[in-house]
């Protein structure tokens, strides 16, 4: 979407001097973009949206319009689903750390609950004992090597003799189906994903002598679109949609072109999706000069977007209300309104700026609201336009929400 500087006034005036925008359409436009890249060539392909990336309810109810999935790691994930009316098996429930009781309710809810160990397996098998009237789906997270990287944490090893024997026990309990095997490592460049994929596929060859997988789930750690100016910063290259899809799609597409029964593919997109559809605004307080040096003052602060020690400046846009003559700078650092002294918006600005002007840091959407501390400021409100009327979707968070959990 489009600003002026007369537009950011209003919201301003509504909501305070920093604000996160989500551009809900160019969400949408991302998904429907990213899932058409996938079916082109697979058409059994579906979206399970990372909650964990971004958890704005309105992002998570529009996924769930969609037609696509919920991909949670915490009880607090799992809640907000329901609460919006996820279906429970339409969630996917990944993660290392699923305490008894709430495993237990995962399962009963008929939610996939991916497991992380064989511990894990072992109190799955126990709620399975105890109820055996009911019909449980799981899915198990394969942790297996990809040349060229380092092990992963996650997931369960299947090169050890306990994975086979596993296997064996999941197929003669009646009440308990297998019906996803999934992955996930961490590795964004693109051709980490041809390993993933052929990784994923061995297993497949070997748990398909037991059990028959609906799902071949690959996982997300996809990147999102940016543009020329980040990637230039970041000093990477520009990768599509179709470039994961001519990998992953293409290779599930010929393992399974002849089979009648195909499996689903299915994918836990978050940052490939939601990092360029949000923004982070703030207002610029004053600018002063230490000792030759110029700094001007803003309402907002680098733990809105990124990580505080980050060296990295983000792509910033500058809206002004004078169109004359303004003060053009060399280089300029725009400082947080922390007590931080790594804390700037960005170092060695070279343009015109005043006081009184707007700053906008894009492709913010990945990971930013969800990792804000309440580190001196409570967290600034979101805000969309739906039909071109302003609408808040996050309140500005209060005194009260910060310290309403604390004894006094």
């Amino acid at each position: 979407m489009e600003f002026d500087y007369n537009t950011l006034k209003q919201i301003e005036n509504e909501v305070g001097d920093s604000w996160y925008f989500l551009d809900i359409e160019r969400f949408i436009s991302n998904y429907k973009e990213f899932l058409k890249a996938f079916q082109d060539i697979y058409p059994q392909t579906q979206i399970a949206y990372s909650y964990k990336t971004n958890y704005i309810p309105l992002i998570c109810k529009t996924v769930d319009d969609l037609g696509g999935f919920a991909e949670v790691v915490s009880d607090m994930e799992y809640f907000l689903a329901l609460d919006i009316g996820i279906k429970p098996k339409n969630i996917v429930v990944n993660g290392p750390y699923k305490p008894k009781n709430e495993l237990k309710r995962y399962l009963l809810n008929g939610s996939i609950v991916n497991v992380d160990s064989f511990q894990e397996l072992d109190l799955v098998m126990k709620v399975v004992i105890e109820h055996k009237n009911t019909k449980f789906s799981i899915g198990i997270r394969c942790n297996f090597e990809i040349e060229g990287y380092p092990p992963s944490r996650f997931g369960v090893d299947v090169t050890d003799p306990r994975f086979e024997k596993a296997l064996v026990e999941i197929s003669k309990t009646s009440n308990l189906d297998l019906v996803s095997i999934h992955c996930h490592y961490p590795y964004r460049e693109v051709s980490s994903f041809q390993g993933r994929v052929d990784g994923i596929l061995e297993v497949y060859d070997r748990v398909v002598k037991y059990c028959s997988p609906k799902y071949i789930d690959i996982g997300g750690g996809l990147g999102g679109k940016i543009s020329k100016e980040l990637m230039e910063h970041l000093g990477v290259k520009n990768v599509e949609y179709a470039d994961y899809a001519n990998i992953i799609a293409k290779t599930v597409h010929a393992k399974f072109k002849e089979d009648e029964n195909k499996p689903i593919l299915l994918m836990e997109p978050g940052t490939a999706l939601v990092a360029d559809a949000m923004s982070f605004f703030c207002k610029i307080l004053g600018i002063k000069e230490v000792r030759g040096r110029a700094i001007a003052c803003s309402s907002g602060s680098r733990v809105n977007f990124h990580s505080r020690t980050s060296k990295l400046n983000m792509p910033i846009r500058v809206f002004s209300k004078n169109q004359g003559y303004r003060k053009k700078h060399e280089s300029i650092d725009i400082g947080g309104y922390t007590c931080m002294e790594e804390d700037y918006i960005y170092r060695s600005y070279n343009g015109d700026l005043e006081t009184g002007d707007y700053v906008a840091v894009d492709n913010v959407g990945s990971y930013s609201i969800v990792f804000k501390p309440p580190f001196i400021n409570p967290n600034v409100p979101v805000v969309t336009f739906v039909e071109n009327e302003l609408r808040v979707i996050k309140n500005k968070e209060t005194y009260e929400d910060v310290f309403k959990t604390y004894i006094k």
